[in-house]
């Protein structure tokens, strides 16, 4: 990837994380090629929504009680072509909803992301999104990892312990 390439994808990631954290579908969707009909967005917890009717379907829920905080890190990108890239990243996702009775305190999670996007006159577009959760058996292990005391990790490196 180059420096240029990544620059540019984190400018816009930046700004459609920004976006998705005011939850403002307007500037979302401007960072969306309005040209590509078949525009394919998938969320890890709802089935694919193909074209803008559904995404917009789904973006235009309204979310103005609940609160939200994602971000994004380690970006991989290739340059498929002179006006394509494919972007891969990790993000976390975390949210509150007021009166939920399932979930009363926030909660959230990691998720891998595939992107394509299309460069456009006015910067780079998505065309196609797709979160990856964690399979439930390595959330579960990394949950168990973190919550080792400390001080088993330090006793177990006094012993010449690595993992």
């Amino acid at each position: 990837m180059t420096s240029q390439l990544h620059q540019e994808l984190s400018e816009f990631l930046d700004a459609y994380f920004a976006a998705w954290n005011r939850y403002d579908v307007a500037a979302m969707r401007a960072l969306w090629d309005e040209d590509e009909e078949q525009a394919i967005y998938l969320a890890e917890e709802c089935e694919p929504h193909h074209g803008w009717e559904q995404i917009l379907g789904y973006w235009n829920v309204d979310r103005s009680k609940s609160e939200r905080l994602l971000t994004w890190r380690d970006l991989t990108a290739v340059q498929a072509g002179p006006d394509v890239a494919i972007a891969f990243y990790h993000a976390n996702w975390s949210t509150y909803i007021p009166g939920n009775r399932l979930y009363p305190k926030p909660f959230g999670g990691p998720v891998r992301i595939s992107m394509v996007l299309r460069r456009k006159p006015d910067g780079w577009r998505a065309i196609h999104y797709i979160e990856a959760p964690l399979a439930s058996i390595v959330q579960l292990r990394e949950a168990h990892e973190a919550a080792v005391e400390p001080a088993l990790h330090e006793r177990l490196a006094a012993k010449g312990i690595t993992y």
